[in-house]
């Protein structure tokens, strides 16, 4: 036996006596406890995401909270259609039933060739930015807050070319001198209002080969010019963000919308 053979044969043995000197002492059992405080994380995320930074008439709650249940009642809706014709030995025969053709087929149709856009609503999930709050119109709106990055997550139009507009303001127009806004390797093209320099509009020009990782797309804001607003409001406050709006990059997309 060469000495390359027996080195093989004690790492092997040394192998296993270290697993025999761990085995009563290292749980392989899975950590309940653990997994139980997943749900309740991802709970708090969307709870944070949903907070209103301003005061709310009776009528402008019962908007938000019916507006939000709506869109709860469609996504389970569109899960009973799929569950209810799922075939588990053919896939492919859910597509026989008309009904989930049409629920469907509509939903694809209006997520890739209609434009979609947002309030910073709770649909865009977020991290970095002061609570939501609401204007007069009943859009919601953030501000960025110190810190390295400011992060907005955004439901996209799906696997086809398409551009990104976002829409804000600083509280000085100077401030948008630092403001960079960029999804992956892509950097946003920056324009101020010709009469009001402190409005910005930031475009993304997105391929449909980028965004095909995930359901929304991670859009960083990053500045360094902080403002206090006035001597009641102690917060410092990069931009504020009101629009997203995702608008697909084919003229034929849009024309069939």
């Amino acid at each position: 036996m060469s000495q390359d053979e027996t080195a093989k044969i004690a790492e092997q043995v040394s192998l296993l006596m270290q697993l025999d000197r761990t085995r009563h002492h290292v749980g392989t059992e899975l950590d309940m406890a653990a997994l139980a405080n997943v749900p309740a994380y991802i709970a708090s995320v969307f709870e944070q995401a949903n907070a209103v930074g301003s005061d709310l008439s009776p009528a402008d709650l019962y908007e938000q909270v019916n507006k939000r249940i709506s869109q709860l009642q469609a996504q389970v809706y569109l899960m009973r259609v799929e569950m209810e014709n799922r075939f588990e030995r053919d896939p492919a025969r859910i597509y026989e039933d008309p009904l989930a053709i049409s629920a469907y087929g509509e939903r694809l149709e209006t997520i890739t060739t209609s434009p979609k856009s947002f309030s910073f609503e709770p649909a865009i999930l977020a991290h970095g930015w002061y609570p939501a709050e609401i204007n007069e119109n009943g859009a919601a709106h953030r501000w960025m807050r110190p810190g390295d990055v400011s992060l907005a997550c955004v439901p996209h139009l799906g696997t086809v070319d398409q551009s990104l507009e976002i829409e804000g303001y600083a509280l000085e127009p100077e401030q948008l001198e630092e403001l960079k806004i960029r999804a992956g390797e892509t950097v946003a093209e920056i324009e101020t209002g010709t009469t009001s320099p402190q409005h910005f509009t930031a475009r993304l020009t997105l391929s449909g080969a980028a965004l095909k990782s995930a359901n929304y797309l991670p859009v960083e804001f990053t500045m360094s010019d902080f403002r206090q607003p006035n001597s009641q409001d102690t917060r410092m406050l990069g931009v504020n963000v009101s629009r997203f709006v995702c608008r697909p990059a084919s003229p034929e997309a849009q024309g069939a919308a």
